[in-house]
């Protein structure tokens, strides 16, 4: 579905001069479910925002069903991919009720129509409905990551990708984020996400560890 030949990437103001990532091939396949591990600094929300194609590599490819998705206007390419991003520590805008924070990146996409009927099943979807017309300042840190999740799938993408997911989450609202990838996951959307959290990786069909800018697989499902 998804494939990465030799991706590197260098910022020119790096202090080490290392490259963020270092000749990187991946291969993500429809429904799968990827887990990128690795510390902070290693390269993986370089990686990830490579991906989803909201950052131009130095080097290498990305293919999208073996048509190349990296170019001059990488948002549309990627938007026309069918990926969405859920950024690390993405909020919601303070000033805009839950209903209309779903509705912000679809006007920004140029994205024309009535979305209320899919706003309201992708909140019952993250258990969410009865906060449609609440401000985030009423949400708890947990509602308003599974809101901004919420937001992430309004255009029914086929590629889900999350950096750190359950960042400055507690245990427990970290678990019910995890499941309800997991449970995305299983309803047919390939879900790929990041973490130095490794105790939901048997919720993974593929793990890979990051460190350095260099990818390794841990375990890969066949």
């Amino acid at each position: 579905m998804l494939e990465l030949k030799n991706i590197t990437k260098h910022y020119k103001h790096s202090a080490t001069g290392e490259a963020a990532v270092n000749n990187v091939s991946l291969k993500i396949y429809e429904g799968e479910f990827l887990t990128i591990i690795g510390p902070s600094g290693s390269g993986k929300s370089t990686l990830l925002s490579i991906i989803a194609g909201l950052l131009k590599p130095s080097g290498g490819v990305v293919y999208y069903n073996s048509g190349e998705i990296v170019n001059e206007n990488l948002k549309k390419a990627s938007t026309a991919a069918g990926i969405s991003f859920l950024m690390q520590g993405q909020s919601l805008l303070s000033n805009f009720t839950v209903e209309d924070n779903l509705y912000y990146p679809i006007y920004l996409s140029g994205n024309k129509g009535n979305y209320r009927e899919r706003a309201e099943e992708v909140l019952k979807l993250v258990g969410l409905l009865e906060a449609m017309n609440s401000y985030p300042a009423r949400l708890s840190g947990g509602e308003i990551r599974r809101a901004a999740i919420a937001r992430a799938l309004m255009l029914k993408p086929q590629i889900l990708i999350a950096d750190e997911p359950t960042s400055n989450l507690d245990r427990e609202n970290a678990s019910k984020v995890m499941e309800l990838f997991k449970a995305i996951n299983d309803d047919g959307t390939t879900v790929v996400i990041s973490t130095h959290d490794e105790s939901f990786l048997t919720l993974s069909d593929s793990v890979y560890r990051m460190n350095k800018g260099i990818l390794k697989v841990v375990n890969k499902i066949a």
